[in-house]
């Protein structure tokens, strides 16, 4: 029985949800183990949405790693990415990593700037879970 694209789930969907799940829980074995054939597996197909969640990870990896810049540069072109899928929630969780770095590197207003923004994404989607953890990033810059 032939199965038509879309209506199961293929290696780049489990690669990329493997990915995002080892990224947010900062699982950094995770991070190393799912980052690269995930990133093959978007690049081969050209998912761009895919790709994009690939570049948030990379950029959580490195703000685990203490790379700030790095972080701060591929977190920056991963809410510009989801921005142009118009993608609110992926924009806010993008976001609140964001923040962290820019909290890291001592740039409160910065930092308040992007949670701020993660709230109010989620607050518009009626995401409760991440709408109180984009309330608890700012309120930790008080």
């Amino acid at each position: 029985m032939a199965t038509e694209r879309g209506s199961m789930a293929a290696d780049l969907d489990v690669y990329a949800m493997a990915l995002d799940t080892a990224a947010r829980a900062e699982d950094e074995e995770g991070l190393r183990k799912y980052l690269p054939v995930a990133e093959e597996a978007a690049a081969r197909v050209n998912h761009e949405l895919y790709m994009a969640v690939v570049r948030r990870a990379r950029g959580i990896g490195n703000r685990l790693a203490g790379d700030w810049d790095e972080a701060a540069g591929q977190l920056a072109k991963a809410v510009d990415e989801f921005r142009a899928f118009d993608t609110p929630w992926q924009i806010g969780c993008t976001l609140i990593e964001l923040g962290e770095v820019e909290q890291h590197r001592g740039n409160a207003d910065l930092a308040r700037g992007h949670y701020s923004e993660a709230l109010a994404a989620f607050e518009g989607l009626g995401a409760a879970p991440d709408t109180e953890r984009a309330s608890d990033a700012l309120d930790s810059l008080a």
